[in-house]
């Protein structure tokens, strides 16, 4: 009877403990100490503050530890308030890191994202971790278009480029109109799509991009359509300049056979004053009748005309009247010859 009552006496003793321990477990989830940085988006090159709250208790020391583990080799740094000096750097230590009374941990420069621990002696060792965001202000942003020279009822996709920076969210605008009839974007929004673009489509465009630290914009872009066509509106322009330049033309061509004409005419006129030339002196040097000579059919006196080729046509240029020229020349010598 004595050994069955010890037994119960020790089984509720167990399920005090366990109850006990549970009961711990639950206020360690619900009162467990936080960890906020302050601002709550930090700026790379930055200042920031690992703040740590809900501590039960009056502090007696922490330690800053470098990721999820709390051994030895991640420690930053330990904080005893009772001791001097208050701080001593562990070999995770760096120049930027120092600790705070309250428990927090302060970097003066923030390079990039990591995983920080924060383990604290208070009523109870408590602790927690945070995987610290670091955030890097945005450029301004370029809009791309793959095809260059779109053409009419061609698919035309812009582009949003950030370069590599996290960006929370895109928004496109147009600045002279209302988006193209049928526009898609992509599904984080850094690309806009026209399925068939048509003049009307045609203008200045803008895309902005922006995060949890900053907003930058484009410059606009221009989007335009490539093709061979003529506007309405520049046709009379056009039309005077063909006619202009048939009119040059014909003139040119009226100059050039004007000119060829005034030197055939020369031609022909340089060639009619050598051959009259030629026939009054011929007239000159007619041999007189030999009575002496009797045509042996008729009983008359004969005299003998010189014969001449005939010219009666102008069919070659100046070297043609040349050669004509010499051949009379060399006539009129031998006919002065045979009569002298």
């Amino acid at each position: 009877m004595a050994r069955e009552k010890a037994t119960a006496a020790q089984a509720l003793c167990m399920r005090g403990y366990l109850l006990t321990a549970l009961f711990s477990v639950w206020i360690n989830l619900i009162h467990g100490i936080k960890i906020q940085p302050i601002p709550e988006y930090p700026v790379v090159n930055q200042p920031v503050t690992l703040s740590v709250s809900d501590i039960s208790g009056t502090i007696i020391s922490f330690s800053w530890y470098k990721g999820l583990s709390t051994d030895n080799s991640t420690l930053i740094l330990t904080y005893i308030l009772s001791s001097n000096p208050v701080e001593t750097p562990g070999p995770q230590h760096f120049p930027q890191a120092s600790g705070l009374p309250n428990g927090s941990l302060r970097i003066s420069k923030i390079a990039n994202r990591k995983i920080y621990t924060v383990q604290i002696q208070a009523d109870s060792l408590t602790q927690a971790s945070i995987n610290l965001p670091v955030y890097v202000p945005l450029d301004k942003p370029t809009i791309s278009l793959h095809n260059s020279r779109p053409k009419t009822h061609e698919e035309v996709t812009l582009y949003c480029d950030s370069g590599k920076r996290e960006v929370q969210k895109y928004t496109w605008s147009r600045i002279d109109g209302r988006f193209p009839s049928g526009v898609k974007f992509s599904h984080d929004n850094s690309s806009m799509t026209i399925p068939r673009i048509i003049r009307s489509d045609v203008g200045q465009y803008r895309c902005e991009v922006e995060n949890q630290v900053s907003k930058n914009i484009s410059d606009p872009y221009t989007l335009s359509l490539y093709c061979v066509c003529v506007e309405p509106s520049n046709c009379t322009g056009i039309c005077v300049g063909i006619v202009g330049s048939l009119l040059i033309t014909f003139a040119a061509i009226l100059l050039y056979m004007r000119s060829i004409l005034s030197v055939r005419q020369w031609q022909t006129d340089k060639y009619l004053s050598v051959l009259k030339t030629v026939k009054v002196n011929s007239k000159h040097d007619q041999p007189t009748q030999n009575p002496n000579v009797i045509d042996g059919t008729t009983g008359q006196n004969t005299v003998e005309e010189p014969s001449y080729p005939e010219y009666s046509t102008v069919d070659s240029g100046y070297m043609g009247l040349q050669d004509r020229s010499y051949h009379i020349y060399n006539d009129l010598d031998m006919k002065g010859a045979r009569h002298g």
